[in-house]
């Protein structure tokens, strides 16, 4: 018994891919390189037009499912720009060298500041007001 799929090849319930390409895996093996070329371009062929049909057949669907809710492209894709990220503002810094160097004051103490510190300064004296 064969059923039909939406892709166009028919096949057994029972049978898997695999076990449906093995004859054809023999037969390729059978063949010298000019016909392996044919077949290629031949496969090429078939590939580009079921790859078409079935854009062509996600697009249909597609619009169909939209007309169903009322809506066009433009406010789905106005509701997907709706959740993207809003980025975050950057942390102002926190204290400042006397160099113009800055730190936020947030990760790893950046060298100048454990420089001063380690000199007996305190960090606290580069605090922006």
């Amino acid at each position: 018994m064969a059923e039909r799929n939406r892709g166009g090849n028919s096949h057994t319930n029972t049978e898997s891919v695999d076990e449906r390409l093995v004859p054809l895996i023999q037969m390729i093996e059978t063949l010298d390189y000019p016909e392996l070329l044919r077949l290629s371009e031949i496969i090429d062929k078939e590939y580009q037009k079921k790859s078409e049909a079935a854009k062509s057949r996600v697009i249909a669907e597609t619009q169909e499912k939209f007309a169903q809710l009322g809506l066009t492209l433009e406010d789905v894709l106005a509701r997907q720009h709706k959740r993207k990220r809003v980025t975050k503002n950057p942390v102002l810094p926190k204290y400042r060298s006397p160099d113009g160097k800055e730190w936020s004051g947030r990760g790893p103490t950046p060298k100048w500041i454990r420089e001063y510190e380690e000199g007996g300064g305190n960090r606290e004296d580069y605090l922006i007001k």
